[in-house]
């Protein structure tokens, strides 16, 4: 009798460190034998490709896939065909205007519609700080001079287009008591600016949020 259950004993013995290896298998996987090395698997996540055209993945994913960027308007054209480079163009110039003209009057309803949180944000701190000190900005935008497209990215279905202008402005900043406060503000003056607008491409909406800007005084 003793030794029937000792037999026993080692068959359930047996059977729990089947289950065991089983276990830790299902948890930790196994190897196939086709795995990259590791070095290799990172150095993949950050490759090139001469083709603008071509996927490239850069950053990794929580999946562990590598998120895949675009360059170029055909890749946005392979999301969107009705995409068009110099209705976009013209859309920016206008967007360019209308953004000048609502920053300068405070305009935050306006802002919302045409930029991106963070920088709605930047720009309404700007609005709320001038109004403080209860001063006022206008901004005459006299001449577009040149509107060109400098880079375009498609991430994630996240297009993102950057534009450089080159425009004549006139700035004019006044005190509570409607003095300018600097003179030479009122010349007309060449600005560089380099504005950086997105849209997500699974949207039904086709609008850009301008989510970037750099401007730059072109005579300094």
């Amino acid at each position: 009798m003793g030794a029937l259950v000792q037999f026993l004993d080692i068959i359930i013995f047996a059977i729990i460190a089947v289950l065991l290896v089983l276990r830790l298998r299902s948890v930790l996987g196994q190897r196939t034998g086709y795995e990259e090395p590791q070095d290799q698997s990172r150095l993949n996540q950050f490759r090139q490709t001469d083709n603008d055209n071509e996927p490239v993945p850069l950053h990794p994913q929580t999946n562990g896939e590598p998120a895949v960027v675009e360059q170029g308007v055909d890749a946005v054209r392979r999301i969107d065909r009705s995409f068009d480079e110099s209705q976009f163009i013209a859309g920016a110039k206008m967007a360019f205007d209308m953004v000048l003209t609502a920053y300068a009057d405070g305009d935050l309803a306006q802002l919302k519609r045409l930029l991106g949180y963070d920088l709605l944000q930047s720009f309404s701190a700007s609005v709320r700080e001038r109004n403080k000190a209860n001063e006022s900005l206008t901004i005459t935008l006299n001449e577009i001079k040149e509107a060109s497209i400098l880079n375009i990215l498609v991430q994630d279905q996240i297009a993102t287009i950057t534009v450089h202008f080159h425009s004549v402005q006139t700035r004019i900043m006044r005190d509570a008591d409607g003095a300018v406060i600097d003179g030479e503000d009122q010349d007309k003056t060449d600005y560089t600016d380099i504005w950086t607008f997105e849209r997500d491409m699974t949207l039904a909406d086709p609008n850009w949020k301008l989510v970037e800007t750099e401007t730059s005084d072109s005579d300094d």
